[in-house]
């Protein structure tokens, strides 16, 4: 994946509805946004909705009611060739290609077309075999833990090895604020001892936002270019002004963190002789004159004669006159 200081994921899992221009334009949309990759959902319709397979409380909400389960899925299954000219549209607009995969026929898929990267969803962390398969692959991998304990999330992590790529996720949908529990992050990163990314699910761009100033490095956020639309997961989606907004505060986050070095750099070193104070004459003394502390004053900006040092000028006599403000300077002792 390429290497920047955040790395944000434009989902657009299955949110071009079956329909490939929507997904085309979804992809510049994500270029435009400023993301790091464009990410789509391949699987079986079968894996996700057999025949008569009943839709849970969410999909009926988001979905028409003349639709079944399993036509819903084929309707936004995305075969080889369609995967193919997503691919070379992101390629296009250097974006990494990422695809989520849900059963091993089309884990076979996008490594044949080709992909930056691998995506486990929540709903996979316990199917171990996919796991063992993708971790065959030697691709990137990246895994969402919704739904998922700590034991399940170590497991999940074992097979797929050191490099996969975590990311906290609430699977419900969408996800209210009370729910998001970021501080699992955190939780997550003592125990697996490793950055931890997030995956969201809450309507709004709060909870990304938070998630980089907790150290999240890898951002996933649903996309769409319509956020009203009836469909899975437009409601909880990122539009293209969202998603700029996302990677915007990403980049000035790390910015405004910028090394933790705790000296100062030269730029700001340079600042020293405006902004610091000078040992001054705080009035009119005549040659011969004995100093003493009512004779000095602290001005800006800063002389020759170190301030810490003003010590070691009380006592010292003065061989000519000297003026009010005057900065001191060592030939006058």
């Amino acid at each position: 994946m390429k290497k920047t200081k955040s790395y944000i994921i434009a989902e657009i899992g299955i949110n071009h509805n079956g329909n490939m221009n929507i997904a085309k334009k979804l992809i510049l949309d994500a270029k435009e946004s400023g993301a790091s990759a464009a990410k789509f959902q391949v699987f079986q319709p079968e894996t996700l909705g057999r025949p008569r397979m009943q839709k849970n409380k969410d999909q009926k909400r988001n979905s028409k009611k003349s639709i079944s389960l399993d036509q819903m899925w084929k309707k936004v299954f995305l075969n080889e060739a369609k995967l193919k000219v997503l691919r070379k549209i992101c390629k296009k607009n250097n974006l990494d290609f990422i695809c989520s995969v849900f059963d091993k026929q089309s884990l076979n898929k996008v490594l044949k077309i080709g992909v930056d990267c691998i995506k486990i969803a929540s709903s996979d962390v316990n199917d171990i075999f996919l796991l063992k398969e993708i971790k065959k692959s030697k691709k990137k991998v990246i895994i969402s833990t919704g739904m998922a304990n700590l034991n399940e999330i170590r497991r999940a992590k074992h097979i797929l090895g050191k490099k996969a790529q975590v990311l906290h996720c609430v699977s419900v949908y969408p996800c209210p604020k009370n729910f998001a529990n970021l501080k699992r992050i955190y939780e997550l990163k003592k125990k697996l001892g490793f950055d931890i990314g997030y995956s969201d699910h809450t309507i709004g761009n709060d909870a990304c936002k938070i998630a980089i100033t907790m150290g999240s490095k890898v951002i996933e956020k649903h996309f769409t270019y319509n956020k009203n639309l009836l469909g899975a997961d437009h409601n909880i989606s990122a539009d293209k002004k969202d998603l700029k907004e996302i990677v915007q505060f990403a980049n000035n986050y790390y910015e405004y963190c910028g090394t933790g070095k705790i000296d100062p750099s030269e730029k700001e070193k340079k600042n020293r002789k405006f902004f610091r104070k000078g040992i001054y004459f705080s009035k009119d003394i005549r040659k011969n004159s004995k100093i003493s502390i009512e004779d000095i004053i602290f001005l800006r900006p800063e002389n020759k004669i170190d301030i810490t040092k003003y010590k070691k000028l009380l006592g010292k006599k003065l061989k000519k006159n000297v003026f009010k403000f005057q900065e001191f300077k060592e030939s006058f002792f």
